[in-house]
Formats: C-alpha cells, structure tokens, sequence
C-alpha cells in the first residue's frame, strides 16, 4: 500500500469541498501566525527572555514571512492554471515550502543575522552622512 497526496488525516473530502476557503484560510494561518508570534515575542522580550526571542520566536517569523511570500506563485500556478489539482496537494505544497524555509533559516540563521546587522550598520552611516549640518 503505497501513500496517497490524496490524503489528508481524514479531511481531505471537507479540504476539497471548500477549495476556495483552503486558500482563505491558508493565507489567513500564515497572516495571523506572523502576527501572534511577533506579539509573543514583545510579550518574551519583556520579560527579558531574549534569547529565546532571538533564537526561536524570529526565525519562525522569518520562515512564515518567506513561506508567505514563496507559496503565492505555485498557489497561482496550482489554482489558476492546472484548475484539476485539488485542495490537499496545495496545502502539502503549503507545508513543503514552510518546512524548507524553516530549515533553511534555521541552518542559516548566523549568515542572517549578520546581513541585517551589517545592513543596518550601513543605513546608520548613509544616516549620519546625509544629516542636515548647521
């Protein structure tokens, strides 16, 4: 018995009844995740937990952010072009790409953080050089 990306724990009938609220509430998932966790992650920071924050709470924010972004072109492609695919197969595209993003800022994390550093380190400088001299 081979598997089947026809299935979904059982749901799979409701996922392809309401093919149009998979993609509502896909998108809405990713949204309001992105948001709670940023609200939990000013709660943490707060408490002075940071490096859970920094370590933990931002990369998932990050992976959801690119997830986000990265996931609407095969949803066009899936939902508008190949109109024959059904709900299940775009939510496991949903999921392959979310779990690649996380492991790749996971592993990535380092390189990550120094680009933003250094990218904000350089608006700093073009800040200070473009300040208005008395």
């Amino acid at each position: 018995m081979g598997y089947s990306f026809n299935t979904f724990f059982g749901y799979e009938n409701e996922i392809n009844r309401a093919n149009d609220l998979v993609l509502i509430y896909g998108f809405a998932v990713i949204i309001f995740g992105m948001l709670g966790l940023t609200m939990l992650g000013g709660i943490i920071r707060r408490m002075g937990f940071q490096s859970i924050n920094s370590f933990l709470l931002s990369p998932l924010i990050l992976s959801l952010g690119l997830t986000l972004l990265i996931s609407i072109l095969p949803t066009i492609v899936f939902y508008a072009v190949a109109s024959d695919i059904s709900g299940v197969k775009i939510l496991y595209s949903w999921i392959t790409i979310f779990t690649g993003m996380t492991l790749f800022v996971f592993l990535n994390l380092p390189e990550i953080k120094s680009y933003f550093h250094s990218f904000g380190k350089v608006s700093e400088r073009e800040e200070f050089r473009n300040r208005r001299r008395k």
